[in-house]
């Protein structure tokens, strides 16, 4: 799965998407367990179908029918109806015998222990970095996740050939970066580019921002999943909002941002005629595909903070699950297996635009984007993303916050109350404790 799809997804509704892929037993009862190199079985997989294309799971399916005998049953499911689905199936019958889903704190709805089969005993899971066994490990100590991908980042994007004509280092500071957006504006280049047209998009400066507010409140997040605290009891949090309305004020963002598409902002950046937009890492070669003057150009460093000490937010995999419904466990997993095999490992990375999450296996011919990305991950600069550690999935009650002060028409303060009222409410409608 590719990140841009999941910030997509999560700025719309508030950060990470995620696929989601499984499989319902098509055997007879006495079939549980069979062993692909028996009696051939069928394994159906569920999906978003926004999806299909970028899980390779057509050319995965293709490779092991051959290879075993065994079929995939490809389920391709409307993207807005799959979670319901998915909840559906799990409380009833019939479930997928596979699904990929999200880790983190978006995975809590999955119940581990009641609904899904323990991988931990797996041979791939000998093959994940630390930094992937982090984020496929449950809260109970077991796998129960086979990674679907790499590590992504979400940051500031920017034209590198911008900044060196203009003589402009990469800002770690808000008095840094304000310098730079001074020199920008002034050379007749919109120095930071919103596009709010698509919602989705605005929605990434909390991704980037996030790592930030909780370096500097490092206990925060385990008060906000409480609820022991609110979002705008966070003096950076407060700040945020507070900049982003002097960012208008002193002209540098794009007057047509109400209206602008981001595909506007790829050809703004990917021109010269734009500096910054916080994006995710798929930039570079994304906005390439939009403006070919983008080729090689799209760089990433992180959001600038108060101090300097800037990190980088990354977001882990979702990936697959297999659920102990199925009466196909043993086929179920030998899929896993095969799509663990270091060919195929290197065929996601490769489709994906990822970082890797195995040992030994490096995602080949990296972006620009993702060589940035690569040097915060090696110094330790980095915060995994706030949609897999807070429990909440903000609403679009908490995403308009960011419309509202960018479009002056809520104040600052006005705006971080939002934000924290929206997620409240969402906490309290689905019983988390803390919340009730």
């Amino acid at each position: 799965m590719k990140l841009k799809k999941t910030a997509k997804r999560v700025a719309a509704a508030g950060i990470a998407a995620v696929l989601a892929v499984g499989m319902t037993g098509c055997g007879k009862e006495e079939d549980k367990n069979t062993s692909s190199s028996k009696e051939g079985v069928t394994i159906t997989v569920g999906l978003k179908a926004s999806h299909v294309e970028i899980s390779n799971i057509n050319t995965y399916k293709d490779a092991w029918e051959e290879k075993t005998g065994n079929k995939v049953d490809i389920q391709a499911i409307d993207d807005n109806q799959f979670d319901s689905l998915l909840q559906t199936k799990m409380s009833t019958s019939g479930m997928w015998d596979i699904f990929v889903g999200d880790t983190g704190t978006q995975a809590s709805s999955y119940q581990h222990e009641k609904n899904l089969v323990d991988l931990s005993e797996e041979a791939w899971v000998d093959k994940l970095t630390d930094t992937g066994k982090e984020f496929v490990t449950h809260k109970d100590g077991k796998i129960y996740c086979f990674p679907n991908g790499g590590v992504n980042s979400f940051g500031i994007v920017y034209n590198k050939e911008v900044f060196e004509k203009n003589a402009i280092e990469i800002p770690k500071t808000f008095e840094e970066f304000n310098s730079a957006c001074e020199k920008l504006k002034t050379a007749g280049i919109t120095p930071l580019y919103v596009s709010m047209a698509d919602a989705w998009t605005v929605n990434q400066i909390i991704n980037a921002e996030w790592p930030n507010i909780l370096s500097a409140n490092p206990d925060a997040l385990e008060k906000l999943n409480k609820n022991e605290i609110r979002w705008d009891e966070l003096p950076e949090f407060n700040e945020m909002f507070v900049r982003l309305k002097e960012y208008v004020d002193k002209g540098y963002i794009n007057s047509d941002m109400a209206t602008a598409k981001y595909e506007m902002g790829q050809k703004a950046l990917g021109s010269g005629d734009a500096a910054m937009m916080y994006m995710g890492d798929w930039a570079d070669p994304e906005f390439a595909k939009v403006e070919p003057a983008a080729e090689g150009k799209i760089g990433m460093f992180a959001a600038p903070s108060k101090d300097g000490n800037s990190k980088l937010a990354i977001a882990g995999p979702g990936g697959y699950y297999i659920s102990n419904q199925s009466k196909n466990v043993d086929a179920a997993k030998d899929f896993l297996n095969f799509m663990a095999e270091d060919e195929n490992i290197k065929l996601n990375l490769k489709t994906r635009a990822c970082t890797s999450v195995w040992k030994n296996i490096e995602a080949e011919n990296l972006s620009k984007t993702l060589e940035d990305t690569q040097v915060y991950v090696e110094a330790g600069n980095t915060e995994v993303h706030y949609n897999q550690t807070y429990i909440i999935t903000p609403s679009d009650d908490a995403n308009s916050a960011f419309l509202s002060v960018l479009l002056g028409q809520k104040t600052p303060e006005e705006c971080s109350k939002i934000w924290s009222d929206a997620v409240t409410a969402v906490g309290k409608q689905l019983g988390f404790d803390g919340f009730k």
